[in-house]
């Protein structure tokens, strides 16, 4: 993965963690900030031919996905979807067959930075390939494996189901904590197989059946839960090791 890529990837999948984190559509000047953002980030590359590519992939991608929110009847896996061709698109402007590289200026004035500040150098490293790298597969882990497991459990048609002693449905606030619970678990468990602390994912999903164990009564309950947390969990450990092994 070229540095380019992987920086431009990240600003984008940081701000579609930014849109797509609850469930309701996006509205359409959502998606035209952030592809204003997008075009505006382009101004970090040297000039090339390529950058045209780059502007028409952004504009065409959210225009697209502003249509889609509203319209397609499973918006998660139009999400996906539409994610998953931006990046593979990216990776093809951005390869190093394709030239396009930072304006040298850049090098400069991060020299700079380093040389009149004590943190320059810690700022620097966390910016570099790997701290990039490492910032990609985490949001990567964050919010696209959510995508990918909840469009999963549609195909599936697993729906989550209320404990019975928590009466026909769940509420809002609790369903919110569930999807933070989520975008915590797989946070920390891609971060542990990045560091090797395969035992501490044994405790994150044990601390989390823990939070559950009342409506973990509840047959049907359970087995969602149980499949949700093995499908997001699986993916999470996948999307790490796959940057280790990259690093």
């Amino acid at each position: 993965m070229t540095n380019e890529f992987v920086v431009c990837a990240t600003l984008v999948l940081l701000l579609r963690l930014r849109l797509l984190l609850g469930d309701a559509s996006v509205r359409p000047p959502s998606w035209a900030a952030k592809c204003a953002i997008e075009l505006a980030a382009l101004g970090l590359f040297a000039p090339s031919r390529m950058l045209w590519a780059l502007a028409a992939t952004s504009v065409g991608i959210n225009a697209l996905s502003a249509w889609a929110d509203r319209r397609a009847a499973d918006r998660n896996g139009s999400r996906l979807l539409l994610g998953i061709v931006h990046v593979l698109l990216l990776s093809v402007w951005l390869s190093s067959a394709a030239g396009v590289r930072f304006r040298p200026e850049l090098h400069g004035l991060a020299d700079w930075l380093e040389s009149w500040s004590a943190l320059g150098g810690e700022a620097r490293r966390l910016v570099g390939p790997a701290g990039m790298k490492m910032a990609f597969g985490m949001l990567l882990a964050a919010n696209e494996a959510n995508l990918l497991v909840r469009w999963l459990l549609g195909r599936l048609q697993i729906k989550p189901g209320a404990p019975s002693l928590l009466g026909p449905t769940i509420d809002a606030s609790e369903f919110n904590r569930g999807r933070v619970i989520g975008l915590l678990e797989r946070v920390l468990i891609y971060a542990f197989v990045l560091t090797g602390q395969f035992g501490a994912i044994g405790f994150t999903l044990a601390a989390k059946g823990f939070t559950r164990f009342k409506e973990l009564e509840n047959r049907g309950f359970a087995e969602y839960v149980l499949i949700g947390t093995l499908l997001s969990s699986s993916v999470a450990m996948a999307i790490g090791a796959w940057i280790k092994s990259v690093l």
